[in-house]
């Protein structure tokens, strides 16, 4: 089974109105062939499937570790559409790369992020276009709004970890899921957007 085969099965849990919209959104979109980043992780044609498919497994474990109670509806939705404003974000452009051992110049492709639809907030756009086609509770929403963590002196998204115990394992899991060792990415920087 290849990545999106995987993803359509595990979002088939989601019964509520609006998914198939949702999904014929991701459909009609790059989504499934779109990359999750420019250079850090999953930076490669798909890579942002296969990043939604690596949350979704990191937030399974964590909830099993912590013994939580949360519907697989709510598990699927969170984690992967946690990412959703990435679709229809990146063109392919040519730079000039040498090669190691001829020395010789070549051609390669490389993503820049392009937002096709802009909206402000990484989080707060998937939150939108998520309930643009379906429902989400106030606290899926809150997980989805907050799973890039807190930046700066903005600690709001610390008391909804507090009040949504799932905010916090979205952003757990959206971290282990980039880091090396905990799951096969090659960088330790910051997500590029």
């Amino acid at each position: 089974m290849d990545n999106k085969e995987r993803f359509l099965a595990i979002a088939s849990n989601i019964k509520r109105d609006g998914i198939d919209d949702l999904l014929a959104y991701c459909e009609n979109s790059d989504f499934f062939t779109a990359p999750a980043s420019t250079r850090y992780h999953e930076s490669y044609e798909g890579g942002l499937v296969e990043h939604s498919l690596k949350v979704y497994d990191q937030l399974k474990k964590l909830i099993e570790c912590y013994d939580l109670d949360f519907s697989e509806e709510t598990i699927a939705i969170v984690a992967l559409f946690h990412d959703i404003c990435k679709a229809e974000c990146y063109d392919v452009e040519m730079r000039n790369v040498k090669d190691k051992q001829t020395k010789s110049w070549y051609e390669a492709p490389f993503y820049v992020f392009n937002e096709k639809k802009k909206f402000g907030g990484h989080g707060s756009k998937s939150v939108f276009i998520c309930m643009y086609y379906m429902r989400l509770t106030f606290e899926e929403a809150t997980a989805i709004n907050c799973h890039m963590g807190p930046n700066g002196t903005d600690f709001s998204c610390m008391d909804a970890y507090r009040q949504y115990p799932l905010a916090f394992l979205l952003h757990a899991a959206d971290m282990a899921a980039t880091v090396p060792g905990l799951n096969y990415t090659q960088s330790t920087e910051d997500e590029d957007i």
